[in-house]
């Protein structure tokens, strides 16, 4: 009997070791878990996670971000549902991405009647309304509308766009970008609201819109001078010149009131900028760059620039090897007779390859390279000027900028989402505008993935997709040959 009770004995003694070694194990995990918290998505096109682009606004907001949905009622459609599944887990990776900067809220309009005056109240909702998301921070809000979460055609919804709307909203509430982007009028100029696809600049408008850029329309002849909240001036491929007194108007916006420009110019225009380049050390030669490499023009005959010099608009377009699809341009070169001081910087931005050339008889038939008049290859086809307004208690404090490219149409609707012309748009804009930690993060799209190749790409990838059928073609061939003999 003593033995039996000993035995007892053990057996609780071990179950109780076990259950309290148990216990302890299950809390070490939890503590390891909750102080090394990892998130991962393992779908294939990440469609949970957010974008670094959206990442990098939500570590510089500057204010706290609330974020009220309603819940679906219990009669609510399967749409519905559908769409509030997908907003609530988007809403769980901005909440973890943003340091608690964002707070987000589900409210039951039917069970709590103090939360839904509230909605009636401060923010002007219907009470009939309960497929709700209100965005606010401080006395400024916004409503997402369920249009704003789908693309949709003619056979449904085609992509989830809570992101883009999401993000917007939180821009607009905060109050970001209060600055305006001016685009120039009165000389024939590419305009925001055009949707013609060679000289239209819709594509690129709507995205200003998606990041909350203020847009204005700009014509010298009617101002003074350029507006005081005009953060940058966009000049899209003028047709005729710009008057004397515009030009000077320009400088002066540039010099005084530290300004940006982005000037955009077609080959074999006149452009009436000459004396505002020169201040800045910037030479555009009226002349046509000929590209003669068939690894640098598309299957189209358009031409594609890989050649980037080291800057940090460029620095992810170099890392991993992408081009810009451009049409014909011009060379726009470092201008060195003009009046370089040690407040101006001035790069040469993007070349053509080596086999082309900068002809100056663009006239001429046939066209070919003329040692004595012509700029061989690479050359040069934009360039970045940027000034210092000086030092001040050991900071150094940023001047005006500008940038000249030699083609207007690198940023026109039928090439805006071709190959990196879309993230070379979204690195200027940012980096104009003195927005440094966006430069170089690549905005993720939701539309079907698109390769652009070159006629040389596009040979070799058509002998290498031959090799193997065609040796077995081959194959098959010899032994019919050899079974007939």
């Amino acid at each position: 009997m003593e033995e039996f009770s000993y035995v007892r004995w053990v057996r609780r003694l071990n179950r109780t070791a076990q259950i309290i070694l148990f216990v302890t194990l299950v809390m070490a995990i939890n503590y390891i878990a909750s102080v090394n918290f990892e998130r991962y998505d393992l779908t294939r096109d990440h469609r949970f996670s957010l974008s670094a682009e959206t990442k990098a606004y939500l570590a510089q907001l500057p204010d706290d971000v609330r974020i009220i949905v309603t819940t679906p009622s219990e009669s609510a459609s399967d749409d519905v549902r559908f769409v509030h599944k997908h907003v609530t887990r988007l809403l769980r990776e901005y909440e973890s991405s943003s340091n608690s900067r964002i707070n987000v809220e589900y409210i039951n309009v039917y069970r709590q009647s103090e939360k839904a005056e509230e909605l009636v109240n401060r923010f002007s909702i219907s009470p009939e309304q309960d497929s709700v998301i209100i965005v606010s921070s401080g006395d400024n809000y916004k409503q997402v509308l369920p249009p704003d979460l789908w693309k949709v055609d003619e056979e449904g919804p085609t992509a989830f766009t809570g992101e883009q709307a999401f993000t917007s909203a939180i821009l607009d509430v905060t109050d970001q970008n209060n600055k305006t982007i001016y685009f120039l009028k009165g000389h024939g100029e590419m305009q925001p609201d055009d949707v013609d696809p060679l000289r239209g600049l819709s594509q690129a408008s709507y995205f200003l819109r998606q990041r909350n850029f203020e847009q204005g329309m700009l014509d010298l002849t009617t101002v003074p001078k350029v507006p005081e909240d005009a953060g940058l001036v966009v000049v899209a491929g003028p047709q005729t010149e710009l008057l004397p007194p515009e030009q000077e108007k320009l400088r002066r916006y540039l010099s005084e009131q530290n300004g940006r420009m982005l000037v955009l110019l077609d080959p074999a225009r006149s452009h009436g900028m000459d004396d505002l380049f020169y201040d800045w050390g910037v030479l555009a030669s009226d002349m046509i760059v000929i590209e003669a490499s068939n690894e640098f023009i598309a299957s189209e005959g358009d031409s594609l620039i890989g050649n980037f010099k080291e800057h940090s608009l460029t620095d992810i377009l170099r890392k991993n090897q992408l081009k810009v699809l451009v049409g014909l341009s011009r060379p726009i070169r470092f201008d060195e007779g003009s009046p370089i001081d040690a407040s101006l910087t001035v790069t040469e931005l993007m070349l053509s390859s080596p086999q082309s050339w900068a002809e100056t008889e663009y006239q001429k038939d046939p066209i070919s390279f003329d040692n004595n008049y012509d700029i061989a290859g690479p050359v040069p086809i934009a360039v970045v000027s940027e000034r210092s307004a000086g030092d001040r208690f050991g900071l150094n404090i940023p001047g005006g900028r500008l940038m000249v490219i030699g083609n207007t149409n690198v940023f026109s609707n039928n090439r805006f989402n071709t190959a990196a012309n879309e993230l070379l748009f979204h690195n200027i804009i940012h980096w104009i505008l003195d927005q440094e930690s966006l430069v170089n993060i690549q905005p993720r799209k939701l539309e079907d993935y698109q390769i652009t190749l070159s006629r040389q790409d596009l040979i070799d990838t058509g002998f290498r997709l031959l090799i193997l059928p065609g040796g077995v073609a081959c194959l098959g061939i010899l032994i019919s040959i050899i079974r007939r003999r």
